[in-house]
């Protein structure tokens, strides 16, 4: 008598691509907190791992070293801040609106994404002062890159401004380091707080944003 096969579901090489990246996500949002809870010296794989409720090993079958944890944290990291600004830069209007705007995007996704923003202003120093491997030093070289990419969105429209007579700024480099040092301070003192509504928080970044640019304004 002949059996009858039992049917099976293949996974489509579709599907076991996303659940490999919903994985590695998943590894990513937990180093992020790990980092910013332990900061980034203190916390290990193993506290990864404890956070996803899981092995070493599935941490490990995705990155090499807790350094290209850290790596893959900062480039998350920039990716929201691109998320959350461009779309402002896309919009038409005048430029002393349009650089209150992006600060007050960047203020809020500091607030939003704040672990993965902290990690970034804890750890980059850090990498910079310390001993790395070739290859690691060319990773880090590429990440400042995207920061600078990233700043020189706001140079951009502070040099149209100052064009425009819309804007003062003697010096449009200062400017711009003075605006992201500003706005990425917010990491250092804004705390998460269980009564906080999602309208305190962009009252927060508004605030910040035009404390930041009314200094700047002709």
């Amino acid at each position: 008598m002949v059996g009858k096969m039992q049917s099976q579901t293949v996974e489509s090489p579709t599907d076991a691509t996303a659940r490999k990246i919903d994985s590695h996500q998943q590894i990513v949002d937990a180093a992020a907190q790990c980092f910013m809870l332990k900061g980034l010296e203190k916390a290990t794989i193993d506290d990864i791992a404890d956070v996803l409720d899981a092995t070493k090993g599935r941490v490990y079958h995705h990155f090499r070293s807790k350094n290209a944890i850290y790596f893959a944290v900062h480039r998350q990291a920039m990716q929201y801040c691109f998320e959350a600004v461009k779309p402002v830069i896309e919009q038409s209007m005048p430029c002393t609106e349009k650089i209150e705007a992006m600060a007050a995007a960047h203020a809020r996704v500091m607030m939003d994404t704040l672990p993965y923003q902290r990690s970034i202003r804890l750890g980059v120093e850090m990498y910079l002062r310390g001993s790395t491997t070739e290859s690691e030093r060319e990773v880090l070289a590429e990440l400042i890159a995207q920061r600078n990419e990233y700043e020189d969105l706001y140079r951009d429209v502070l040099r149209k401004g100052v064009s425009e007579g819309s804007l003062s700024v003697p010096n449009v480099e200062i400017a711009g380091r003075m605006m992201m040092g500003a706005l990425n301070g917010l990491v250092d003192w804004y705390r998460v707080r269980p009564e906080q509504t999602d309208a305190d928080r962009e009252d927060i970044a508004r605030t910040l944003a035009r404390t930041i640019v009314r200094g700047l304004k002709a």
